[in-house]
């Protein structure tokens, strides 16, 4: 497998007052095409910030970035949205879908954004709502939808555009177990069918133990289990 996704030496910090608190201290990962990895780590760890550097919405203060072999750290803010929206797709905790779409209208928009026509967008967002049986939801916003179904829209919005990179903060942190089983079966089985890579990051062990490889972010570091 080729890497397809990489973090060199990456350092951030946060000022709090005369306090600095050094949150990465030279963390480095790669990650392979098509490969699942769990970053696992306890709160305030850094999880999060490595995950908003690793989708190119932070600038660390050092280290470099490279995606689809290419360096992209210090990209112009133009550049790394454009980025962002042809290889990057993001889950999050509690779903962030737009509450006046219906769920058909939020896949496409990932599609829409990259310069897909709105029939493009629209038959891609479709065939992957029927994938995770959701065709019968199409029609329905987020608030007539239940916590996993939402949780399953944000899956396909993010593999609209099969992107290079899947980030998932907490995927399953806001569902009950059944769900969150279902929803953690979508999510990797439909990026691994991709060929997307997954930067995985969980407080849930069990979860973790179902991706190819785990890390631990701790003291600033990026540490192999």
């Amino acid at each position: 497998m080729s890497s397809h996704f990489a973090l060199s030496d990456i350092h951030q910090r946060f000022v709090q007052g005369e306090r600095a608190l050094h949150v990465l201290q030279g963390a480095s990962l790669e990650i392979a095409q098509g490969e699942v990895v769990a970053l696992v780590g306890p709160s305030g760890s850094g999880k999060s910030s490595l995950l908003h550097i690793a989708g190119l919405m932070e600038k660390p203060e050092q280290g470099s970035i490279t995606l689809k072999g290419q360096v992209v750290t210090d990209a112009e803010d133009k550049a790394r949205t454009e980025l962002r929206r042809a290889h990057i797709g993001f889950v999050y905790q509690f779903h962030n879908l737009l509450p006046e779409f219906t769920a058909l209208e939020n896949v496409a928009m990932p599609a829409r954004l990259a310069g897909d026509t709105k029939s493009q967008a629209l038959a891609k967002a479709a065939a992957l709502i029927e994938k995770l049986g959701l065709a019968d939801r199409a029609s329905h916003l987020p608030s007539q939808l239940s916590g996993g179904e939402q949780q399953r829209v944000a899956i396909a919005r993010a593999l609209t555009n099969t992107p290079a990179l899947v980030l998932a903060d907490e995927p399953t942190g806001s569902l009950d177990g059944a769900a969150g089983d279902k929803v953690a079966d979508l999510l990797l089985s439909e990026a691994r069918a991709q060929g997307s890579s997954v930067l995985l990051a969980t407080h849930d062990m069990d979860l973790a133990a179902r991706a190819d490889r785990i890390v631990r972010l701790r003291d600033g570091l990026i540490i192999t289990v």
